[in-house]
């Protein structure tokens, strides 16, 4: 009997782990990119279900939440919609990533250039190559001083440094003269990484010859309104 009774009480606190009540949230990720999902009733900080995020009317973002913490394979699009990246939480493994795009105009600077033909594998941001990278957007301001830059004339990026271990190090914002090749004499406005959450620093390393390498990831951007930035 007590060994009965204590399947029962196992399966119900099983179950009942299963059965907690949500609410459904909605809020402002960016100010292009809206965010509906599930908290507890009971604690509205814990978030917990189906998450989605959208730009506009286009998915960004889908996935599951199991009290705070990412759970199964989540899939994640460009601003156009087009499948960028599915990774699944549970295995800390990525599935899926979409071949670069070369109109995108990301640059991928490693000291030592590549020479003698070798393996190289690229930096890798969890959350795909535009919703993985919209908490570096929100961390952008622009000082008053910046405030005459115009797209036509002028020409900004965000620079990032990743160390060997996949850890973001450094965040810059480099600006130069539009149709000007990138160089010392560009302004450079270094942003505070510590404002950034520890998941949103972490990428799958680049690697040379199979080994983990430090490299600095530019991706271009440009200027929304007078005092922040959008990614092309």
């Amino acid at each position: 009997m007590k060994k009965h009774l204590l399947l029962f009480f196992s399966l119900f606190i099983f179950c009942s782990g299963f059965a907690q009540e949500t609410v459904e949230r909605t809020r402002k990720f960016t100010a292009d990119v809206v965010e509906k999902y599930s908290v507890l009733k009971t604690n509205d900080t814990v978030m917990h279900g189906t998450y989605a995020a959208y730009i506009r009317k286009t998915l960004v973002a889908a996935g599951r939440y199991d009290n705070n913490k990412k759970v199964g394979t989540w899939t994640f699009f460009d601003a156009q919609g087009k499948l960028c990246q599915r990774f699944n939480y549970d295995r800390s493994a990525l599935i899926y990533e979409a071949p670069i795009d070369s109109l995108s105009g990301i640059r991928y600077l490693v000291d030592d250039s590549l020479k003698n033909d070798p393996k190289f594998t690229r930096p890798v941001r969890i959350g795909g190559r535009f919703y993985g990278f919209l908490s570096y957007i929100n961390l952008v301001r622009l000082p008053k001083a910046y405030a005459g830059l115009s797209n036509e004339t002028d020409r900004v990026s965000m620079e990032l440094l990743i160390s060997p271990g996949g850890r973001l190090a450094e965040f810059k914002l480099r600006i130069g003269y539009a149709n000007v090749p990138m160089s010392d004499g560009d302004e450079m406005l270094t942003l505070n990484t510590k404002l950034l959450t520890d998941e949103d620093k972490v990428f799958l390393p680049a690697t040379l010859n199979d080994q983990p390498i430090g490299i600095r990831m530019i991706i271009p951007c440009y200027f929304y309104k007078y005092d922040e930035i959008r990614m092309r």
